[in-house]
């Protein structure tokens, strides 16, 4: 029986992405970890681009952008690992829907997959996700910009890791899918419809 081409790209992406994932937390517990307890705010981090991207430790109870966060420990632990098991499950069925011919939803699924086992790994083991990349901008003054006014100093994008940019590969290209895979597949079965 042939191997389907869906599953070739599911256990090639997914384990790979899962494995970066983790071997990028385990660095940046034992290395930007310690840096935390620095008595200099400069000094807690791994600048990569001054002023816009740099490696720094951070510990997220909750979920996306720490929603959740403030719940009572038993009662969130309990709730997100259901919740990742959930979306592993519906991301799994998801996939065996796949036809044949969907290459680009089966990488999209398999990295939104990768992204959800990652960050439910360090839920089971830690109850909590760890996250070291952070991207930020500074402005030296306000910025007025019509409709609101930005603030001088630094304004960062929440702290991510590795798990959490295969989530956003994958919804980038489930939306191409959406806007030029729908299109290509229409066309094919409408060619194939006149050649009935």
């Amino acid at each position: 029986m042939k191997f389907e081409s869906k599953y070739k790209i599911l256990f090639s992406v997914t384990p790979l992405i899962v494995l970066l994932d983790q071997l990028t937390k385990l660095w940046a517990k034992s290395a930007l970890r310690p840096l935390t307890a620095q008595m200099h705010p400069k000094d807690r981090y791994l600048s990569v681009i001054d002023g816009l991207f740099r490696f720094k430790y951070a510990e997220n109870t909750g979920a996306a952008w720490g929603l959740g966060s403030g719940w009572s420990p038993e009662f969130r632990v309990v709730f997100f690992i259901l919740v990742s098991l959930a979306a592993v499950v519906f991301i799994i069925w998801m996939f065996k829907k796949l036809e044949p011919g969907q290459k680009l939803l089966a990488f999209a699924i398999s990295f939104v997959l990768a992204g959800a086992i990652g960050n439910l790994i360090d839920r089971f083991y830690m109850n909590k996700v760890v996250d070291f990349i952070d991207w930020f901008i500074t402005f030296d003054k306000p910025m007025d910009m019509g409709l609101f006014t930005i603030r001088a100093g630094e304004h960062h994008w929440p702290t991510f890791n590795i798990a959490d940019v295969g989530i956003s590969v994958g919804v980038v290209l489930l939306a191409l899918d959406m806007i030029f895979g729908r299109g290509s597949r229409r066309s094919q079965d409408a060619e194939g419809t006149q050649g009935d």
